[in-house]
């Protein structure tokens, strides 16, 4: 591929087309799916493309292809220039040689070696596990497995080059708990850049304690109280939120914090940071997908809004530096603002004594609807189910209800944060406690 890569830099040298970049990728990955014992879906996957970004007097002109011949790579800058030309004339730079510091083990030297066969045996023992951990837990609606790795090449007209491999394999469950009268749905989910780290027993209890626990909720009264979010559930709070932090949404004024900078936005116990180099998180990187140096920088500190989250073009506009988030959803995308690993630092208190804290309290652990949260003017309305505590002892499973509120007042009422992280995909956080939300129910 990187041979690729080098003919392309030299064709467009050919057509003296003075300032571009490159970014090309290759990747593999298996998903496989297990019903009743058997498997359900076996599927594996190819990537290869480029993606090349000219800027020909002052317009920049964008095409990609999955076609990597020579012919393929012709027509794709060919449409390069021609869309070049259709532009408007902006200020556009390409990053400036610069030398990653990171020190860290992005791929898995087993992820070749791994049977096919061991990859079957670890989704069925998840479903196994879990239907042998209660008598309750009478249907697994899909167990599953799925690994990927993946190699990133990058070369700009600034001589600056770089190429890494990143690996990455998961486990998930989803399942239904009965009883006369009730039927509840557990998940769990788990992420691990090595083959080694998978844990098929924590995610099948996880699971099943999660559904087994909901048997025979119903709605409460509404009442205005405490609230813990659990750390998965918080994490898909935060990483909505996440738009809030990019600097292209900033520019747009789609961000609930386009005026914030500097200023306290939350309560001091929450600290978020977006770390590229986290041993741990799916998202990390010794570049960005444009070619800048990546570092671990505070988006939030101790309640207070410390950097946005940029890219090279959103940095300029908005008199920044680059932070190295320039992300690529594809290779058929631009770089635009994005989130590598967004970690919510953790606490000092575990969830049992979180739980003890407020006279009495609800520990969401499930959410509905998160995704509708509005970033711009912070609304949002979440359907829930959890667990309804007095003096740190369980009372009764809840279902039926909603949180509604504005992410402002929840920021600024969270009182404690939880030592138990959890990752979500590239984004991590503890348990969190709210010191008073509306919850609604009967």
């Amino acid at each position: 591929m990187f041979k690729i890569v080098e003919r392309t830099a030299s064709y467009l040298k050919k057509l003296g087309v003075e300032n571009y970049d490159i970014y090309a990728v290759e990747g593999e990955g298996t998903g496989i799916e297990v019903k009743e014992g058997k498997v359900d879906r076996i599927k594996t996957s190819q990537t290869k493309g480029v993606a090349i970004r000219v800027v020909i007097e002052g317009k920049l002109g964008f095409a990609y292809t999955n076609d990597v011949s020579d012919d393929g790579i012709k027509i794709a800058i060919e449409c390069a220039r021609e869309n070049a030309k259709c532009s408007e004339p902006d200020e556009y730079n390409f990053s400036m040689p610069e030398k990653s510091s990171l020190d860290l083990k992005l791929s898995d030297d087993d992820y070749d070696t791994v049977p096919i066969e061991r990859k079957i045996e670890l989704a069925k023992e998840i479903e196994s596990l879990a239907l042998d951990f209660d008598n309750r837990v009478k249907r697994v609606r899909k167990a599953s497995y799925g690994d990927g790795k993946t190699t990133v090449y990058y070369f700009n007209s600034n001589d600056h080059n770089f190429t890494y491999t990143t690996t990455n394999y998961s486990l998930s469950i989803l399942l239904a708990a009965e009883e006369p009268g009730s039927s509840q749905i557990g998940w769990d989910f788990q992420s691990s850049r090595f083959f080694h780290q998978l844990n098929p027993k924590l995610v099948a209890v996880t699971a099943a304690k999660n559904a087994v626990e909901l048997l025979g909720a119903k709605p409460i009264k509404t009442k205005r109280l405490p609230v813990i979010f659990k750390n998965y559930v918080f994490a898909e709070l935060i990483e909505t939120l996440s738009a809030a932090f990019l600097g292209n949404n900033v520019l747009r004024k789609k961000s609930l914090f386009a005026d914030k900078l500097s200023h306290e936005i939350a309560n001091h116990p929450l600290t978020i940071y977006d770390d590229p180099h986290h041993p741990d998180g799916t998202g990390s990187c010794p570049y960005d997908d444009e070619g800048v140096v990546t570092r671990k920088k505070a988006v939030v500190e101790r309640g207070v809004l410390k950097n946005f989250l940029v890219d090279m073009y959103s940095a300029k506009k908005l008199g920044l530096k680059p932070t190295g988030n320039g992300i690529r959803a594809s290779i058929s995308s631009l770089p635009s603002s994005g989130i590598t690993n967004l970690i919510v630092e953790r606490g000092a208190l575990g969830l049992e004594e979180m739980l003890k804290t407020p006279e009495e309290v609800i520990v969401v652990t499930d959410a509905m609807g998160i995704h509708t949260v509005n970033p711009i003017s912070g609304e949002f309305s979440i359907g829930i189910s959890g667990i309804y505590y007095v003096d740190g002892k369980k009372v009764t499973p809840v279902t039926g209800m909603t949180v509604a509120g504005n992410l402002k007042e929840l920021l600024k009422n969270i009182t404690e944060v939880g030592a138990d992280q959890k990752w979500m995909g590239n984004v991590c956080s503890p348990s969190v406690l709210v010191k008073e939300l509306t919850v609604s129910g009967e």
